[in-house]
């Protein structure tokens, strides 16, 4: 946690510039960073004061914020600080945008335009820091970020080669493009246009100090260190362009580290960097059992455990090489042995949430009983302590509630504490908006619960979760209680009556799955009488809110328990459009019921041929259909059955039924093949 005195200095610095009172506040940031640049103050919060998001408050929007910082460069046009932090703002925006729609998404041409303009804004606004102060180490540092995330502008690239860069519209052909349009558009919604000239000259204090085809990623680190010797933020941030993330790897970043660029840090520098590089490793794609990195990496782990690390740090490694160790040793009492270490850091050392549901698991899904691994217990028993006195997780405090209900795992019994423990887990779910993903991650702490034959607390952990609102809950119990769960209920608890109270819990709270399983109950008689309006209700809820398959399904209820209307609008319109539709996951089906209610006559007037031609369609879509061939032996498999087929032929005058739905040519009828190889 930062130092009280920390937290007053920058809330000082908060207060000056809320207050917009500019000369206090560069002389008082002024007066921190020689501290900081000197590297003679262990508890200086310069460096945390240098971000925008630390100086501002979470109210303003960009555009307010952008007022405030232009305001201070105009009054101060000399102030390192004003154009450091306008140069911060401008790289911050360029992310924003790139990251518009998550980063799981490819950046649109717009967006990299967008972008790409913030970016002239920054750089232009650190060139002008580098001018204000011999010591510029924040302005190096971001220059340095800047050019590894979005790259060097070619305008900047043109000044370091001596050259006059040319104006945007003479470099680029996009003004006035649709490109072009959208991107500025980012600008604009901010109060500015772009950029369009260029400076013509690099600060005095970069010139003549580039090398020949020097990587920019490696200009501004070697700019910043000259200036801040051994600075540990900008190696940090030089380390993370050389990670998997942005092409590199760990072994690149060892090499980095144990070469002459990390030559004048500390061992204990160091060793944080070569840590860094091993969460991520760590972090990522699981390297192989018995693979040469799998053993790589367990040395690398055992060797940076041996040394003085910051407990934070410690923890981070620990907390990922858990669930490593046991996958790579095939044991998962080494993967908790690693937790027990862990437990063992401080007294609030807490794994995450993979790290716990590991421990769950590989204790109460064991072959073996709890009672037979103590040790393994023990784990468990410190994550639940830990999880009631911090009370913070909503997944683990609920998990504890659970156990204290009914004295399990190392726990006391302490239902008073149980019900204070839910009701604060479902206020953690709601406040940290995780109701879903929690709830999911709860349902795998409640099956290991299960496996482990404490089906009380797991049926306790369901119903109280289900009772504060959570529809996820309610709908597990709607299987819970029909035994039809992941595993065997007992007897004592099956309830239809409560299974369908619980599903409509669900399916009212607007759970589509649970929609769709309610209109299956209903259709059913779950619990009482079959309810077919509210079941043909909850269908066309259920498929107005997405669900796949419950238009079929709403046909095939309507065509067993429907009115006649019903039954022809089934067989006229609802099937047919599912038959129309080549990517439905019912089409199959939807081929089968239709061509059994045109057999049978529901809804319809019954016509064997028609049916014929689509029980063969449903051969074309399934093969191994079964019923289908059965259907269609019965249609076609005796003289009077074929005799019936061509009565019917007639009565449609021959009409393929299917032609919409099919790309192959019609089936002929058995013996119409024949009787046209007679007449040739």
């Amino acid at each position: 946690m930062q130092q009280p005195d920390k937290q007053d200095n920058i809330a000082k610095a908060q207060m000056l510039l809320a207050t917009r009172r500019f000369l206090k506040l560069d002389e008082w940031l002024l007066s921190q960073m020689r501290g900081w640049q000197n590297q003679s103050e262990a508890d200086n919060a310069y460096g945390l004061m240098m971000h925008p998001d630390t100086l501002f408050s979470k109210e303003e929007t960009a555009v307010q914020r952008l007022e405030i910082l232009g305001d201070w460069q105009q009054q101060y046009p000399t102030s390192y600080h004003a154009h450091c932090m306008l140069g911060m703002f401008w790289h911050e925006q360029a992310w924003v945008i790139r990251n518009e729609h998550g980063p799981e998404h490819e950046v649109e041409d717009s967006q990299w335009l967008g972008a790409q303009l913030c970016c002239d804004y920054a750089v232009i606004s650190f060139l002008n820091a580098i001018a204000c102060h011999p010591r510029p180490t924040h302005a190096f540092r971001h220059m340095m970020n800047l050019s590894g995330g979005f790259g060097e502008p070619y305008w900047l690239r043109a000044l370091f080669a001596g050259k006059q860069p040319k104006p945007l519209h003479e470099q680029f052909n996009i003004q006035g493009s649709q490109v072009w349009q959208q991107g500025v558009a980012y600008l604009y919604q901010i109060g500015v246009a772009p950029v369009t000239h260029w400076p013509q000259q690099l600060p005095a204090a970069l010139q003549n100090t580039r090398r020949h085809e020097e990587d920019a990623l490696d200009y501004w680190l070697r700019m910043a260190m000259s200036v801040r010797h051994s600075d540990v933020g900008s190696m940090e941030s030089y380390l993370l362009f050389h990670s998997s993330y942005w092409g590199g790897n760990d072994e690149r970043q060892n090499q980095i580290i144990d070469g002459p660029l990390c030559a004048e840090f500390s061992d204990e520098e160091r060793n944080q960097f070569r840590a860094n590089a091993l969460l991520e490793a760590l972090g990522g794609d699981i390297a192989d059992r018995d693979s040469p990195r799998a053993a790589q990496l367990q040395q690398q782990l055992a060797t940076l455990l041996a040394q003085p690390l910051e407990p934070a740090t410690r923890i981070a490694l620990l907390n990922l090489a858990g669930t490593c160790i046991a996958y790579w040793q095939d044991d998962d009492h080494a993967g908790l042995q690693v937790y027990a270490d862990l437990f063992a850091v401080s007294p609030q050392a807490m794994p995450g949430k993979f790290a716990a549901l590991f421990i769950s698991r590989a204790v109460l899904a064991n072959e073996q009983s709890i009672d037979q691994q103590p040790e393994a217990l023990s784990v468990l028993t410190s994550l639940l302590i830990r999880a009631i006195n911090r009370a913070d997780d909503p997944l683990l405090t609920a998990f504890a509630a659970a156990a204290l209900q009914y004295g399990l795992y190392g726990l006391p019994h302490d239902p008073d504490l149980s019900e204070a423990l839910m009701d604060r887990a479902a206020s953690l779910m709601q406040q940290q908006h995780v109701i879903e993903s929690v709830g999911k991650d709860l349902l795998v702490l409640a099956h290991d619960m299960a496996i482990n034959d404490d089906i009380e607390a797991t049926h306790y952990l369901m119903t109280e979760m289900a009772r504060r609102g959570s529809a996820l809950h309610s709908y597990e119990l709607f299987f819970f209680y029909r035994n039809a769960w992941h595993q065997d209920v007992p007897e004592a608890l099956h309830n239809d009556s409560n299974a369908l109270d619980c599903v409509l819990s669900a399916a009212r709270s607007g759970l589509v799955p649970a929609m769709f399983s309610c209109a299956n109950a209903l259709r059913e008689g779950l619990g009482g009488d079959v309810d077919y309006q509210q079941a043909m209700q909850w269908y066309q809820r259920a498929s107005d809110a997405g669900h796949t398959s419950a238009d079929y399904w709403r046909a095939s209820c309507a065509l067993d328990l429907g009115s006649e209307a019903e039954k022809r609008q089934a067989v006229d319109i609802s099937l047919p459009a599912i038959l129309a539709n080549v990517e439905h996951p019912e089409r199959f089906e939807a081929a089968y019921t239709l061509g059994m209610a045109w057999m049978q006559g529901i809804g319809t007037k019954k016509n064997k041929y028609i049916a014929w031609q689509l029980m063969n369609f449903v051969l074309e879509l399934n093969p191994e259909s079964e019923p289908a061939r059965q259907a269609v032996n019965e249609l076609e498999g005796s003289l009077r059955a074929r005799m019936g087929l061509w009565q019917d032929k007639r009565k449609v005058e021959g009409a393929d039924f299917t032609a919409a739905y099919r790309q192959s040519s019609a089936p002929a009828l058995p013996d119409e093949q024949p009787v046209a190889e007679n007449r040739d």
